[in-house]
């Protein structure tokens, strides 16, 4: 990654409008472009970062890592429950994982910065499959106690908050400017289709070959993860042709950082206007989402829709392919201008989607809303990493990842926690309505900002 700032000049992209294009070139005939002509080229759009070597091999190993996640995921809560651990000791054990995770946050973000993100990833995997590797020899000795393994699940955490800022500002460092929302599009969408068949895959591995098993094939995803990386070499936009320049009409590009080069840290976090917005609408976003999912979501399954833990399964499936569909969609909205508009807009919708499901006839309907929220939740995710690629000076983007993904992760203990309160004494339909008020309320406050509405 260059510490210099990307600029487009107004010059630059006049004298690319001047060459033929497949949308600016003279048609003789006065035809507008064949439907199936326009597809075609929408797909190689939306497909053109996997010509490059470098976001290939990320591509493929941070799919790798994120299915490794999920039988991390299944894999330690099992081993402590089927050995006789109280939940109570699972939460114990959770924390000592999630606690580090967010005090290593800015420090990565710091790293990244100032070594690079591959390195930070690089070394962050290695420690990880190291770490991974001791809890398989733990499960494997049947040391399953609080003790030992909180002791490995805080490094854990703590390498993760490091990795986290780091993973976010390295599409920078693979794609050009032009190709940054179709690769945020494919990595949005990798990542929903991995938690999905993750976490179906560890559901199989620990009922047919125990925890270790699958706690072996998260260490063995983080190595496969280190490897990609280490088989990386950078490429910088002035060596190659940008593939989305050569498909996509320009007049679609977004506008990137115009930044001075040498702006510190501090000075943007005191004049970024936009920053601040995007920080409190993040709080508030993430403030009750939380215990929506994790605390909410179940009850409901539970309770009023009597639909177990398989109906719970199925709500999340839901969310998840609705998330897959938006993050592939994203890639072209991405390009779009009005961004700012259209991501107050998705939040609209989601806060108009998350209190219907309760009252949405049970089950099957609670899953088509929750579907149409993933949609929206898809597009928003990835279109806010795409703009805040963009528009961040690279030097600082670390840093500034770090600081929203804080803002992102910070809240969550109190959500889990305000939000199993307010489901115990008023049941959790009363916690969607408000998640869907809070929105509201996020949506309102980023219009009435004028940085946001005409962010391009």
């Amino acid at each position: 990654m260059s510490v210099t700032i990307h600029t487009s000049s107004v010059s630059e992209r006049e004298q690319r409008q001047a060459l033929p294009t497949p949308d600016n070139r003279a048609d003789p005939v006065g035809k507008t472009e064949p439907e199936d002509l326009r597809a075609s080229r929408l797909v190689k759009t939306t497909l053109a970062p996997l010509r490059v070597r470098d976001f290939r091999l990320l591509f493929s190993g941070q799919m790798a890592s994120t299915i490794g996640d999920m039988f991390y995921a299944v894999a330690l809560p099992w081993l402590m429950l089927s050995s006789g651990r109280s939940p109570q000791e699972l939460g114990i054990v959770l924390a000592a994982y999630g606690v580090p995770r967010v005090g290593t946050l800015l420090l990565g973000g710091l790293l990244s910065d100032r070594l690079r993100p591959r390195r930070v990833m690089l070394l962050t995997d290695l420690m990880r499959a190291l770490l991974v590797s001791t809890l398989v020899i733990l499960a494997a000795g049947g040391h399953t106690a609080v003790g030992p393994l909180a002791a490995v699940s805080a490094p854990l955490g703590a390498f993760t908050g490091l990795f986290l800022p780091a993973y976010y500002s390295m599409l920078p460092e693979v794609l050009s400017e032009d190709e940054l929302p179709a690769g945020n599009a494919l990595n949005g969408s990798a990542f929903q289709l991995a938690v999905l068949v993750g976490s179906a895959v560890a559901g199989v591995v620990v009922s047919r070959l125990q925890p270790v098993a699958a706690l072996a094939g998260d260490a063995a995803t983080f190595a496969i993860s280190a490897a990609t990386l280490l088989a990386m070499r950078r490429q910088s936009d002035s060596t190659r042709e940008s593939a989305v320049n050569r498909d996509a009409p320009l007049e679609d590009a977004p506008a990137i950082s115009t930044f001075a080069p040498d702006i510190t840290f501090w000075q943007l976090l005191r004049q970024w206007r936009l920053l601040h917005v995007g920080l409190v609408v993040m709080v508030c976003l993430n403030l009750t989402s939380g215990a929506l999912f994790e605390v909410a979501l179940p009850s409901l399954a539970h309770g009023p829709f009597a639909a177990g833990a398989t109906g719970f399964g199925l709500l999340l499936a839901a969310f998840g392919v609705g998330a897959l569909v938006g993050g592939l969609a994203a890639g072209v909205v991405g390009r779009l201008h009005r961004r700012g508009a259209i991501m107050l807009v998705l939040i609209v919708g989601l806060a108009g989607f998350y209190p219907l499901v309760p009252f949405a006839g049970g089950l099957t309907g609670a899953m088509v809303v929750l579907a149409a929220a993933g949609i929206a939740n898809g597009l928003l995710n990835v279109l806010f990493f795409i703009v805040t690629q963009q528009l961040t000076p690279r030097h600082l983007l670390g840093r500034v990842m770090s600081v929203l993904m804080l803002a992102n992760l910070g809240v969550y203990p109190l959500s889990v926690a305000l939000g199993g309160v307010v489901i115990t004494h008023f049941g959790p339909a009363v916690l969607f309505v408000a998640t869907g008020g809070l929105m509201a309320l996020a949506s309102l406050f980023g219009w009435l900002e004028p940085e946001m509405r005409q962010l391009r």
